[in-house]
């Protein structure tokens, strides 16, 4: 869970039931385990459980959250930083 990822896409499914794909880049990388805390944060910043419907409902209407996922962005892992000594 300590590897570093980059971005993260957000599953929303809308009232037709088509899944709405959302990317959200980060402004640093974090860890995999970081993602996700991040993505359960931001899902209760967006959204609202109803126990009715057994659904996390989009504050916008949009639909309601379906998911997340992490991703890596391989042309930044191996970034050198700019301070580094060669």
């Amino acid at each position: 869970m300590e590897e570093l990822v980059h971005w993260m896409m957000i599953y929303v499914l809308n009232a037709e039931e088509l899944i709405i794909k959302i990317p959200m880049e980060f402004t640093r990388p974090m860890t995999l385990l970081e993602c996700s805390g991040y993505a359960d944060a931001h899902k209760e910043g967006v959204s609202v459980y109803d126990e009715e419907i057994n659904r996390w409902v989009m504050n916008d209407g949009s639909g309601s959250w379906f998911g997340h996922q992490c991703f890596q962005d391989p042309s930044r892992m191996f970034i050198v930083p700019h301070n580094i000594i060669k």
